[in-house]
């Protein structure tokens, strides 16, 4: 392999390789981390090629994932909007009286919530509305903490896998790939609902000690009011079905386009539904593009665009697709096994973005090889979704989660989480590459 190698392949391997460590140890912001990685790469020339420039080549990849962004900004923005109504926390403090503070109905009945928010409105806008909604549940009703951050953490990791709007690499995946909506939800989809059952279940097993020593006051329950959560019913009455709207939109844009011919993308639909929003509320943009747009993680994603595009650029996403076939001899159950069970416990250490989009490239290399690889999309998807609940840092679920803790004086130790973690991301493997075998392979 390394006789293939050329100058500006190994100084797109070292740069990936410094870009990786930083994001692992967490020394760096990782925006900064991402776009300095992909500036380096620029300006040593590794894009460079005929007559066009290396900067020229390099924004290639990141034109090329425009929809990504204005997808995930368009979110930001939307989901944010409709938060001020204060609907969430209405339905989440619902769900606590409606299992009237019971831990154990109130550990699933959250992770179920968090579960299903993730897969029409994405991971990280569901996070950060319901993790200081949980904190608040935590310490109001004294609760043990690491149960309910820890459902929460791994549904919101597993819902990023169940729909094409759910995750951005998920959707990276289904956009780059052509998978259509249907498409994820029939596989991947179905395949969480199971893993969540499993999930679940392991949960109440491994906290069985905490939860039976949860003690909820029936009184500080009946404190507890949905009715008082809502702050804004404009928004809630305008809002809500604005938000509604465009996730049918995006869930039925291919049916969309095969009765009319009107092609509409996710970033259109979110960025219109947004900016409207905007207009319709009386939103100050530089206020709503300061404080609902999580800035660090579009620039992350616009440098791992280029870090990532230098692999494919200098041919090293080719030689890892050959090494994978070589490894396993071309054997797709070998393949399967190891993109599905690899990416789980390799996605619990390093940031499941840069991987996945990574492994994307090299699929569609194996796939244009004659290799049929239609299984490995599926396994890629939950793969990494399954590792990104495996620890503190495997997700930015993760780190928004623990993150909001520390500040309420709540901590979970790294060891811990880990030692709890990686039987359910093994466990969830197994079930998943088990499943996947059967529908395909069997």
């Amino acid at each position: 392999m390394l006789g293939h190698l050329t100058i500006f392949s190994i100084i797109s391997l070292v740069v990936l390789m410094v870009v990786y460590y930083f994001l692992i140890s967490e020394k760096l912001p990782k925006a900064l981390v991402a776009v300095l990685g992909g500036v380096t790469l620029i300006l040593m020339q590794v894009f460079r090629s005929g007559e066009a420039s290396s900067q020229e080549n390099a924004f290639h990849f990141i034109s090329h994932n425009l929809d990504i962004l204005g997808f995930v900004i368009g979110m930001m923005i939307l989901v944010g909007i409709v938060r001020e109504s204060g609907v969430f926390e209405a339905v989440a403090i619902g769900l606590v009286k409606l299992v009237k503070g019971k831990p154990r109905m109130l550990l699933i009945a959250l992770g179920y919530l968090t579960l299903f928010m993730t897969a029409f409105f994405s991971n990280i806008p569901t996070i950060l509305i319901l993790a200081p909604v949980v904190l608040v549940l935590i310490k109001q009703l004294n609760l043990p903490p690491l149960p309910f951050l820890f459902i929460v953490v791994t549904m919101a990791n597993l819902g990023g896998a169940m729909t094409p709007i759910s995750d951005p690499t998920t959707y990276y995946q289904a956009k780059t790939v052509g998978l259509s909506f249907s498409e994820v939800v029939s596989n991947s989809g179905v395949i969480v609902l199971v893993l969540s059952v499993v999930s679940t279940l392991y949960v109440l097993l491994a906290f069985n000690k905490d939860l039976n020593s949860a003690k909820v006051n029936p009184k500080d329950v009946a404190l507890f009011d949905p009715k008082k959560a809502i702050q804004d019913k404009y928004i809630l009455r305008v809002g809500l079905p604005i938000a509604l709207v465009s996730i049918l939109v995006m869930v039925f844009k291919e049916k969309i386009y095969t009765a009319t011919g009107i092609s509409l993308d996710n970033a259109t639909v979110t960025i219109a539904a947004s900016f409207l929003s905007i207009l319709i509320f009386h939103k100050k943009p530089r206020q709503v593009f300061r404080n609902l747009i999580d800035w660090e993680i579009i620039f992350f994603f616009i440098g791992l665009f280029v870090v990532v595009g230098a692999l494919e650029f200098t041919n090293l996403i080719s030689l890892l697709a050959k090494s994978l076939v070589d490894v396993t001899g071309g054997n797709l159950k070998m393949l399967l096994g190891l993109v599905t069970i690899g990416s789980g416990f390799i996605s619990t250490f390093i940031d499941n973005v840069p991987y996945n989009i990574t492994m994307v490239s090299a699929i569609q290399e194996m796939q244009r090889s004659g290799i049929w690889v239609y299984p490995l999309w599926w396994a890629l998807n939950l793969g990494t979704s399954i590792g990104g609940a495996g620890s503190p840092i495997a997700a930015a679920c993760n780190v928004i989660v623990f993150g909001q803790a520390e500040k309420e004086k709540i901590h979970v130790n790294f060891l811990k989480y880990l030692m709890v973690a990686l039987p359910l991301v093994l466990i969830n493997g197994l079930v998943t590459f088990g499943i996947i075998w059967l529908k395909f392979l069997r």
